[in-house]
């Protein structure tokens, strides 16, 4: 009896789980609450800006992957594929909530919310207590209110290459985290590999600066300690991790055609004209002010301008960060920091100088340099400051920065032109027709798949198939039936088929019917059989070649 009263007391005092083991499980739990809140905020941000025609037909192509076609056979996409990044994403949105234009934002809501918990992650890096905390939420702060209009078209609105970035930053965690084993490098080119197959621009945002950053850091080392080279195997081993990973890449994209699978179009490059230089440069200074939510030369006058101004912090601090890792390039803790250097030089050489410079919406070129930044300057400029006693100066701007959430939040939903008209098509039982790029596939999404709209490159003698960000089996008159052209200026633009071009294909319409902006022309018979060929393959919003 003695001996279990005993026991039964020391039951009662058991130490109480350790404070180091339950702190444990705060990190987890306050990135888990936050991801969660950023989610529902960015769907709410993300719904400020209608759905295009590109993350429309993103869209459809998940839509068809989940429904069987998982090489997208006989899809045209653009110069990017997306396969192994946005375009799983939007299938596991589509098969929890359906075809419907939902589905964009959800998954750009997704996307954004990735990108920022994990630039704070790397920014944390293996700092614990309180500077951990300040390097994480610096950096997440950084990205946490994206400036309204271009900056929410840019980072989300629909897939594009800030999407690419959520893998980029899981291989730079991996470097950063992971052991100076051989398995590292080789996992930082399997990783490599599986992001360049859904984005070439992975290879200037990853590769490159990989292989940079390790070349020119091993050359150092030698020179300066006068060892031998293979003593900075490790440097090497990613060099030869991103010179795989990418050839691997582009090379899965080639197998996949010859199995029968997408086929992308042609990446336009090259180097622009001397006088186009100078407005190029301004595109990229005005850019990056957008992706930093600072662009105060695009802002409307009011509470816009005041965030934008007040964004400028997080700029500074990213130019600061900058600054810091130049000077410690090759300090011997510093390869990520290195790495992210040089990813932000070659965006910004690359794209300057280039032909891709058209307007601000092309800042999606460059949308690494907003992460890469961010986690620079959680890095390198959390200590300092916290060291300086600057943290109520941080807290702030972190302040600021919510209530530039907030008002973002605040403003109403976009809705699309296209949403009425879907419904106006299928209540008139109108199921396939013809038009143009601009209300196309949107219109599909819309519909919930309901009507289809087939793009179509209109020509004085008729038209021809515009199969860009389409398959070509829509436009099979064996299997369907169009029978009437959708044109309008629902979107701002002029009324993009000229009536001769159509009559042209089809003769005059049975009958004709206006709905708010749009022009409504029906024909009793399949159009699809007046349609000519070859088909034409290049992008447009415009209804021509």
């Amino acid at each position: 009896m003695a001996e279990r009263i005993a026991s039964l007391r020391g039951a009662h005092t058991r130490p109480a789980t350790p404070p180091r083991r339950r702190l444990r499980w705060v990190w987890p739990a306050a990135i888990a609450a936050a991801a969660v809140v950023l989610f529902l905020c960015y769907v709410r941000l993300s719904g400020t800006y209608p759905v295009g025609s590109d993350g429309a037909s993103n869209a459809l192509e998940a839509w068809d992957m989940l429904h069987g076609n998982w090489l997208l056979q006989g899809w045209l996409l653009t110069d990017v594929s997306f396969y192994t990044t946005e375009l799983p994403e939007y299938a596991g949105v589509e098969l929890a909530r359906g075809l419907n234009p939902s589905v964009v934002h959800v998954a750009s809501a997704i996307t954004y919310t990735l990108l920022v918990v994990l630039a704070g992650l790397l920014a944390k890096g293996r700092a614990g207590g309180r500077e951990g905390w300040a390097r994480a939420l610096i950096a997440a702060g950084i990205m946490l209110a994206p400036q309204l209009g271009n900056g929410i078209h840019v980072l989300l609105s629909q897939p594009d290459h800030v999407g690419t970035q959520v893998p980029i930053l899981v291989i730079f965690l991996v470097l950063d985290r992971g052991p100076r084993r051989w398995y590292t490098p080789v996992a930082v080119g399997v990783l490599l590999t599986v992001v360049v197959l859904a984005d070439g621009v992975a290879i200037l945002n990853a590769a490159v600066p990989l292989a940079a950053a390790g070349a020119l850091r091993a050359l150092w080392a030698v020179a300066r300690h006068r060892g031998r080279i293979s003593s900075q195997w490790f440097e090497l081993s990613l060099v030869a991790a991103a010179a795989v990973g990418a050839a691997a890449g582009e090379l899965s994209v080639r197998v996949i055609h010859r199995l029968g699978g997408f086929a992308l179009m042609p990446v336009e490059t090259g180097l622009a004209p001397g006088s186009q230089l100078r407005a190029n440069l301004w595109l990229t200074v005005q850019g990056v002010l957008n992706l930093f939510g600072a662009d105060v030369v695009g802002s409307p006058a009011g509470a816009q301008t005041v965030f934008a101004w007040l964004h400028m912090i997080g700029l500074v601090l990213a130019v600061a960060g900058f600054c810091v890792a130049v000077r410690g390039f090759f300090a011997a803790d510093g390869l990520l920091t290195a790495v992210l250097v040089a990813g932000i030089v070659v965006s910004l050489v690359s794209y300057i100088p280039s032909i891709i410079p058209g307007d601000l919406f092309d800042t999606r070129e460059i949308a690494a340099v907003l992460p890469f930044g961010a986690v620079l300057a959680g890095r390198l400029l959390a200590a300092p400051l916290l060291r300086a006693r600057l943290a109520p100066v941080l807290f702030v701007a972190a302040s600021c920065y919510l209530a530039a959430l907030g008002y973002g939040m605040a403003q109403p939903q976009a809705g699309n032109p296209e949403q009425a008209l879907a419904g106006w098509l299928s209540a008139h039982h109108l199921s396939t027709g013809l038009g143009t790029y601009t209300e196309d596939n949107v219109t599909t999404l819309d519909s919930g798949g309901r009507v289809r709209l087939l793009t179509v490159a209109w020509l004085r003698s008729g038209g021809v198939p515009r199969v860009y960000q389409s398959t070509i089996s829509w436009y099979s008159p064996a299997t369907h039936y169009a029978n009437f052209v959708v044109t309008g200026t629902a979107d701002g633009w002029a009324d993009l088929i000229p009536r001769a071009e159509i009559r042209a294909l089809a003769g005059p319409p049975a009958h004709t019917y206006h709905f708010q902006a749009f022009t409504i022309m029906v024909w009793n018979k399949n159009l699809l059989d007046d349609l000519g060929s070859p088909p034409a393959l290049k992008p447009g919003i415009i209804g021509h070649p």
